[in-house]
């Protein structure tokens, strides 16, 4: 295929549409795969994980299908704290609703004709210094 891989204008467009979103009064921002702390303070941030491409063949032209999973992530430090995850819940609302327009591919000469998002089972993981809560949203593209 001759078209440029998505990949990388997908996730710009992502991190420029939603980072330093503020959500309850925090500043929620955008990571590439991975989020690194020295401190074991309370956090929420967001990270754009696991990103598949597909060709979709066509007589007349050839699309991108393409997924990218984000990953809402908040963290409750200290035992005593159990949390809660109505902050992951408002920042996956908040993602969700930036998401609603198309993403803009800007200088890879790609057009999204669609997209369409789905929303897996979240994960609360008990840690020794705290409680993590996870939400997802799966974004699947259809690119010309």
């Amino acid at each position: 295929m001759v078209k440029s891989l998505p990949d990388k204008y997908i996730r710009k467009s992502i991190f420029d549409r939603f980072n330093g979103t503020l959500v309850d009064g925090v500043t929620i921002n955008v990571y590439d795969s991975r989020y690194t702390s020295t401190t074991d303070e309370n956090g929420a941030y967001v990270l754009m994980t696991v990103q598949s491409n597909d060709v979709l063949y066509n007589k007349c032209s050839n699309f991108w299908s393409s997924t990218i999973l984000l990953e809402v992530c908040t963290l409750y430090g200290a035992t005593s704290n159990v949390g809660s995850r109505l902050l992951a819940d408002n920042v996956l609302e908040a993602l969700r609703a930036s998401m609603v327009a198309d993403l803009d591919l800007t200088g890879s000469g790609l057009v999204v004709d669609s997209q369409l998002m789905f929303f897996p089972n979240d994960l609360a993981t008990v840690l020794p210094n705290g409680t993590f809560f996870r939400k997802f949203l799966r974004l699947e593209l259809r690119i010309k």
